[in-house]
């Protein structure tokens, strides 16, 4: 038999190997599958994604040709990077970081195309697959950063346009003042609901509309500017509907109507912007055009290596990490014997009052119990402090606690301030390092300490917690995880100092109350503290 021949993968070895490796990588995501099917049902920012993997097929089958003649071989530097953001992924899930996990699934898959079936299988695929990433949420970080910026300009674009139809208004941050009513331009609003899917769809629409390379960079960067316009068209139409009609007529089917209507008119401008672009002469069309038919036509005739070496490296890997992130999900919990409810409302001069959590607010929040109240010392200081315990591994699927950089802006308060800050004399720690916030909001201003807190570390850095629960997970040795959260309002007649000093004071007796509660409370699974 021809060397050639028997070298050759027939398309049922192929699709064999494409059904494993599709297996593997369900099993090893299938939480972070799952959140992300909850996230797109719940996110309406997020309603496009349904359609993305339609667009994928149809690319991936336009190329059907061009991969049928690919020559298909093991390329081991693929399998580098595969082992690089597996580890990433694998940090992720069992560290309960979805911006770590979710981001890191688009770059495995095409490190698993590149690995176990070659460059010139990758370079055909790449496109089509990269598309995915549009599928992946920005972190809540990343979001809030970006969405706070868009929701100022956004106000900014709308406000001049009711001013420019004679409507008096006042606005302060994202708040617009009618007179008759008040309009707020919520996160909802910020412009990522036009502006994620314009991306996306200006990416596809240059990809198959543009021969030009400068031409398609143009038309993907000009869907930045256009979602904040026509996101600033809407702020603006709503605010006069308002004026005019009441806030009755700007809400509910005009608002949801909306949102379409001016979408359609953004789609429109990206058209009439490729239109222009048509008229302007290029002489550096894009190698292969815009079907991108056959870049690996140079492999026409090479031989096929068996490629199975790759795939079963692949599998078991993504089989491995499946079951070791499903065994440490497993691990039992480490519960509170009298419950966080039972914490003490008196010590070191302080005396608390309870205040009621919302239970699903604290589910929302990732953990498994909360405590809330408020202290007062007779010196009349007061410090409103939130504890949030959980005793079960977190893993990606779980909401993770919530940290105040995030949450409080999205509630309306300006962030004047954000450090770290450390006290000295805390018992059994020495020194506590925390994450110092002032925050105001409508002349009212706020300190806020917060870090977390395991058996054995405190941190007050997200990203440093979900490190510590990573290295108890891989030891297999569960853990407690604390959010702390005291809060204390910096009065008229104060300066910050003077309410660094007070919260200082909470802490160092909050501290030595909690280490002797937890350590009293905490009850291993088999029933020894």
């Amino acid at each position: 038999m021809d060397p050639q021949t028997r070298l050759h993968q027939t398309p049922f070895s192929v699709a064999l190997q494409i059904a494993i490796l599709a297996a593997s990588l369900a099993a090893f995501y299938h939480q972070t599958i799952e959140g992300l099917l909850r996230f797109y049902r719940t996110d309406g920012d997020y309603s496009y994604v349904w359609i993305l993997p339609l667009v994928v097929g149809y690319i991936i089958w336009k190329r059907r040709s061009a991969l049928v003649r690919a020559a298909i071989r093991t390329n081991w530097p693929g399998g580098f990077w595969f082992l690089v953001f597996f580890l990433i992924s694998l940090y992720g899930i069992i560290g309960s970081s979805p911006s770590a996990v979710r981001p890191a699934l688009p770059i495995v898959v095409l490190a698993i195309v590149l690995f176990c079936f070659g460059r010139q299988v990758f370079t055909l695929l790449f496109f089509p697959l990269a598309l995915l990433v549009f599928m992946i949420p920005l972190p809540t970080l990343l979001q809030t950063q970006i969405g706070g910026p868009l929701k100022l300009v956004s106000t900014g674009l709308g406000v001049g346009l009711l001013r420019a139809a004679g409507v008096s208004v006042f606005v302060e941050g994202n708040i617009i003042d009618l007179g008759v009513t008040q309009l707020q331009v919520v996160d909802a609003c910020s412009g990522l609901r036009y502006l994620l899917p314009l991306l996306a769809l200006g990416v596809i629409f240059a990809h198959f509309f543009e021969k030009t390379a400068w031409k398609r960079v143009s038309l993907v960067l000009a869907t930045i500017p256009i979602a904040i316009f026509a996101n600033g068209i809407r702020i603006g139409i709503t605010g006069f509907l308002a004026q005019r009609y009441g806030p009755d007529a700007a809400e509910g089917f005009f608002h949801g109507f909306s949102g379409w209507l001016i979408f359609v008119f953004a789609l429109s401008l990206m058209v009439l912007l490729h239109r222009l672009l048509l008229l302007v002469p290029s002489n550096s069309p894009v190698r292969g055009g815009a079907s991108g038919s056959d870049p690996a036509a140079d492999g026409v005739g090479k031989k096929s290596s068996h490629n199975w070496t790759a795939v079963v490296i692949t599998s078991v890997v993504l089989l491995g990490g499946g079951l070791w992130s499903l065994r440490i999900s497993n691990l039992p919990p480490l519960q509170l014997s009298s419950g966080l409810s039972s914490f003490p409302l008196s010590f070191g001069g302080w005396t608390g009052t309870t205040e009621t959590l919302d239970p699903r607010i604290v589910e929302l929040s990732g953990a498994e119990e909360a405590f809330n109240a408020a202290y007062f010392t007779n010196g009349g200081g007061l410090v409103s402090l939130y504890v949030g315990y959980r005793g079960s591994p977190f893993t990606e699927s779980a909401n993770f606690f919530h940290s105040p950089n995030v949450c409080m802006p999205s509630l309306g308060w300006k962030t004047l301030q954000i450090d770290s800050h450390t006290i000295d004399g805390v018992p059994v720690f020495g020194q506590l390092t925390v994450r110092k916030m002032v925050i105001e909001k409508m002349g009212i201003r706020q300190l806020v300490y917060y870090w977390f807190q395991t058996n054995r570390r405190v941190s007050a850095d997200v990203n440093l917690n979900r490190l510590h629960l990573t290295l108890h997970a891989l030891e297999r040795k569960n853990t407690y995880d604390l959010f702390i959260r005291p809060i204390t309002p910096v009065g008229p007649a104060e300066d910050a100092a003077m309410a660094e000093a007070r919260l200082d004071r909470f802490t160092r007796a909050l501290m030595s109350t909690l280490t002797a509660f937890l350590a009293e409370n905490v009850v291993a699974p088999d029933g020894v503290k």
